[in-house]
C-alpha cells in the first residue's frame, strides 16, 4: 500500500477507534459514578425562544442560579437550579454583547465583552457599576492582550484569565487588582479553560499537550495531570472544567465528546457520554459548571443548549453513610 494512502487511512482508523471506545466506555458501568440526565436547558422562558448563541455559563452556588451568555442577543439569562427561566439581562453598553460571565460572593456581575477587553461590573439585576480597565491588558491591534476566562475563588472572589501575562485577582472597585504569574516546569502552555477549587487551587486545560494542570499559590509549582489519547480513560482536547465540594474534578473533551471525572490529585475515575445529538450525548461539548453538590452543566455551544445531570458516587456514598440511604434516596 503507497504512503499516500496510509496517510489517508490514518484520521478514518483513528475516528473508528474513538467510535468503538465510546461504545464501550459509555455501555460498562463499573459502579464508581453515577450519571443521570435531568433536562436541558434550550430556551427562554415560557414563549418558546430558542438560545441564540450561548458561550459561557456560570452557576452562582449562594443564589442557586445558572446564568447563560447569549452573544448575539447581546444578553444574560438566569435560571434555577431546577432550569426554570427567571429574568433575561439586556447588555447595550459601547463594550459590546456579553461573551463571559461570574458572580462574587457579594452578588455583583462581571461580564466580559465581545468588542472590549474591559470588564463591566453589575449588581445582580443588571445595573451598572464600574468599567473596569485590568492590568496588563492591551487592546491595540495585532498585539491584543484579553480577559479569556473567569472563575471564583473559594471566598467569593473573582479571577480574570488573560490571554498573556497570568491571572488577575479582580478588584470590583477597581483599585487593588491583583496578579498572579504562572511559572515553573508544568506550567501551562494553551489555556482553553480554568476553574478555582474549594482549596484555592488554580486548574487549567492544557492543549499543548492535552491534559490539565493543578497550580496551588501556597506550594508555587504547577502539576500536570490526565492521559492524552482517544482511548477510555483519556483526554484530547480539554476545555471546560468545574469541581464540586467533594473535590472532583469534571473536565470536557471536546474531541472525544465526553466529560472525564478525576480525584482532587488528578487521578482518572471516570467517564460519560458519547457522539451524538441526543440527550445524554455530548457534541463538542465546552464549558461546565457543578453545583457544588451533585448537578453538573455542560455547554454545547453547535447546538445550543446545556445539558444538566445528577452524579453520585455511590462507593464514597456508601463509606460515608455505612448500611444507609444514598442522598438520592432519601
Amino acid at each position: 500500500m503507497k504512503p499516500l494512502t496510509l496517510k489517508i487511512l490514518a484520521p478514518a482508523l483513528a475516528l473508528l477507534l474513538a467510535s468503538a471506545t465510546l461504545s464501550w466506555g459509555q455501555g460498562t458501568d463499573r459502579g464508581v459514578m453515577r450519571v443521570e440526565f435531568l433536562y436541558s436547558i434550550e430556551t427562554t422562558g415560557g414563549r418558546g425562544e430558542k438560545l441564540k448563541s450561548p458561550t459561557d455559563i456560570f452557576f452562582d452556588r449562594h443564589s442557586r442560579e445558572l446564568y447563560v451568555t447569549d452573544v448575539s442577543a447581546r444578553r444574560i439569562l438566569v435560571y434555577n437550579a431546577d432550569g426554570a427561566f427567571l429574568q433575561e439581562i439586556k447588555i447595550d453598553g459601547l463594550e459590546g454583547a456579553p461573551r463571559m460571565v461570574a458572580m462574587d460572593g457579594e452578588g455583583r456581575l462581571y461580564v466580559g465583552h465581545s468588542q472590549s477587553a474591559r470588564v463591566s461590573i453589575l449588581t445582580y439585576k443588571g445595573d451598572p457599576l464600574e468599567v473596569l480597565e485590568l492590568p496588563g491588558i492591551v487592546d491595540a491591534p495585532g498585539n491584543q492582550v484579553r480577559p479569556m476566562y473567569f472563575a471564583e475563588g473559594p471566598a467569593g472572589e473573582v479571577y480574570a484569565l488573560k490571554s498573556k501575562g497570568g491571572i488577575v485577582k479582580i478588584d470590583p472597585f477597581g483599585e487593588k487588582h491583583q496578579e498572579l504569574f504562572l511559572n515553573g516546569e508544568d506550567a501551562p502552555n494553551m489555556i482553553y479553560g480554568m476553574t478555582v477549587d474549594s482549596q484555592g487551587r488554580f486548574i487549567f486545560s492544557d492543549m499543548r499537550p492535552y491534559s490539565m494542570v493543578i497550580y496551588d499559590p501556597r506550594q508555587g509549582s504547577p502539576r500536570r495531570f490526565g492521559s492524552a489519547g482517544i482511548l477510555y480513560g483519556q483526554i484530547a482536547r480539554p476545555q471546560g472544567l468545574t469541581t464540586d465540594e467533594a473535590g472532583h474534578i469534571f473536565v470536557t473533551s471536546l474531541v472525544r465528546n465526553k466529560v472525564l471525572c478525576y480525584d482532587r490529585d488528578g487521578n482518572f475515575i471516570e467517564e460519560f457520554g458519547s457522539l451524538g445529538r441526543n440527550y445524554g450525548q455530548f457534541y463538542m461539548p465546552s464549558k461546565i459548571v457543578s453545583d457544588g453538590k451533585d448537578r453538573l452543566y455542560v455547554l454545547e455551544e453547535p447546538l445550543k443548549r446545556v445539558q444538566v445531570f445528577r452524579i453520585g458516587f455511590p462507593q464514597e456514598e456508601s463509606k460515608a453513610n455505612p448500611g444507609g440511604k444514598t442522598p438520592s434516596e432519601t
